[in-house]
């Protein structure tokens, strides 16, 4: 409870820091992977109406994905 009534809200700016290049490129192989995952499982669950929900979550991971991995290329290294 102390927390609302720190006199130095800067003193905690490292638990709000951007995530760093290693994690963008950690995150970008799993939405990745996650996409791929959805895809395949779009494929393989034909016949079933829910399944264009499955595609557009595989597309979004994939999506999500890439932008991570154009951030962790823009990102500097630390």
């Amino acid at each position: 409870m102390s927390d609302a009534k720190d006199p130095d809200p800067a003193g905690h700016a490292e638990w709000f820091r951007p995530p760093t290049r290693r994690e963008h490129v950690i995150a970008a192989w799993l939405f990745i992977g996650f996409g791929f995952f959805f895809l395949a499982m779009f494929y393989l669950c034909y016949g079933w109406g829910f399944r264009w929900v499955i595609l557009v979550l595989g597309i979004y991971s994939i999506w999500h994905g890439l932008r991570h991995a154009i951030d962790a290329k823009h990102t500097k290294p630390s």
